[in-house]
């Protein structure tokens, strides 16, 4: 009865550990008050989410008005995009993404909608290639819209305001800042930017687009385009805490959920979009408040955004320009993310079997495949169904790799490691506790985000 309890301690111990530091992972930290940016950032936020603000609406025109007059008064020039649709050219360019989204009369004037994106250029003398960010600063129809999406649009002001008030010479490339219209009724803005600036397709080395699917959490690397192997790297070195998931992509294929992004996908752009999904009960409904809007996840996403600009100016984008390939990446231990090549995770996969067989081998020259039961009869041994279990998972590992399977192999390893050290009890219970850490440490943020995307599917 002892030796039952004591190992249900050396597994519930080691699991809290690895189930605390996984979703630690993904808890925004406590926002800086003092900081004079996210205050800016709040007081526009509150002022510019008190009604709805949908296409058509007097209230999308006053709001746009106000950012426009802000980003003026730092210095920088806006080049206002304009773009019309008939309700003929609203459902042809909807069904390119199979929206569903519910059209209101009042988005129509004489049957015509009217947008209006917002860009802004940063340029530097020699540089060619440039980082664009992107978000929409219309509201769901009868929704505010606080964290979807005058966060990430808020946040974009401030990290404007801080190229315009520093020193031209830390530029050492292009950025650009893109606020679209439209995006609540089928991305029309920013399809309307892409048809209408082909040119910036090739000096666009990345697009950051940033969105909302609710108003708590951290901003989540959950779609890129193909090959995104270096911008991932270059996001993960960037920021101060990094979170994104290649399971992530799998995950949103399943639902109907478009963004700016998904057309600078269909048009060959390259980039990665980031959002924050906690929250999702307050998304396209009236309660998408500033009040709602978790301060900490707001500090968090001007602090990602900020560092992610930062970085872009300051150092080449070399790597964005090379040759690249696909990846698993996952956060491992707060502030860190781990980014593998598609080809090194298949070796690591081909490891990991390779490891269960050897174990297989050893224990069947040893004739310890079987073991005898109180009553005689002889059964395939547990370690031995372990391993079976493991070599199974590192093969489908291998076959879903692109949809987050990921890295079974990490535990896989240790597992398989401990079988050759069971002989000695101190080291096989050292090494089953860094097992269970390591399996709960990967997949307790996985299965809590999809546990917090399951609420409002």
């Amino acid at each position: 009865m002892l030796k039952k309890s004591l190992s249900i301690v050396y597994i519930a111990i080691p699991l809290l550990i690895g189930v605390f530091l996984g979703i630690w992972q993904i808890w925004p930290p406590a926002a800086d008050e003092a900081s004079d940016s996210f205050q800016r950032m709040m007081y526009n936020i509150e002022r510019w989410t008190q009604r709805p603000r949908y296409v058509g609406s007097d209230e999308l025109k006053r709001v746009r008005a106000e950012i426009v007059a802000e980003i003026e008064a730092m210095g920088l020039d806006v080049i206002m995009h304009d773009a019309t649709y008939t309700r003929d050219e609203v459902r042809q360019a909807r069904l390119l993404l199979g929206s569903t989204r519910e059209l209101h009369d009042r988005h129509f004037v004489d049957d015509t909608v009217y947008l209006q994106n917002i860009f802004v250029k940063l340029e530097t003398p020699g540089a060619d290639k440039a980082i664009m960010f992107v978000s929409h600063y219309d509201s769901f129809f009868g929704t505010p819209g606080a964290g979807d999406a005058m966060l990430p649009t808020a946040a974009i002001l401030e990290v404007m305001r801080y190229f315009a008030s520093a020193d031209d010479k830390i530029l050492n490339n292009n950025i650009y800042f893109l606020l679209t219209d439209g995006e609540e009724i089928g991305a029309l803005g920013a399809l309307a930017f892409i048809r209408d600036h082909p040119e910036l397709k090739d000096r666009v080395a990345m697009v950051v687009n940033l969105e909302a699917r609710g108003n708590a959490g951290v901003p989540i690397l959950f779609e890129t385009s193909p090959e995104p192997h270096s911008m991932i790297s270059m996001y993960r070195r960037a920021v101060p805490a990094p979170v994104g998931f290649s399971i992530g992509a799998a995950i949103y294929e399943t639902q109907r959920y478009i963004t700016d992004f998904c057309f600078f996908l269909r048009y060959g752009w390259s980039g990665i979009n980031l959002a924050i999904i906690e929250g999702g009960r307050h998304y396209h409904q009236p309660s998408d408040t500033f009040e709602n809007l978790n301060r900490n996840t707001a500090w968090t996403y001007l602090d990602t955004i900020m560092a992610l600009a930062q970085y872009a100016a300051h150092n080449p984008l070399d790597e964005l320009h090379q040759p690249t390939t696909n990846a698993v990446f996952f956060p491992f231990l707060r502030g860190h993310m781990i980014v593998i090549s598609y080809g090194v995770a298949y070796v690591l996969c081909a490891i990991s079997c390779l490891l269960s067989l050897a174990y297989l081998a050893i224990q069947y020259r040893k004739g310890k495949l079987y073991s005898v039961d109180v009553y005689g009869q002889r059964k395939i041994s547990p370690p031995i169904k372990l391993m079976v279990a493991l070599m199974a998972l590192s093969v489908v590992s291998a076959i879903f790799l692109h949809a987050g399977s990921y890295l079974f192999w990490i535990p896989l390893v240790t597992v398989t490691a401990t079988a050759f050290l069971k002989e000695w009890a101190i080291a096989w219970r050292i090494s089953q506790a860094l097992s269970i850490i390591a399996i709960s440490l990967l997949w307790a943020p996985v299965i809590y985000l999809f546990g917090v995307i399951s609420m409002w599917w």
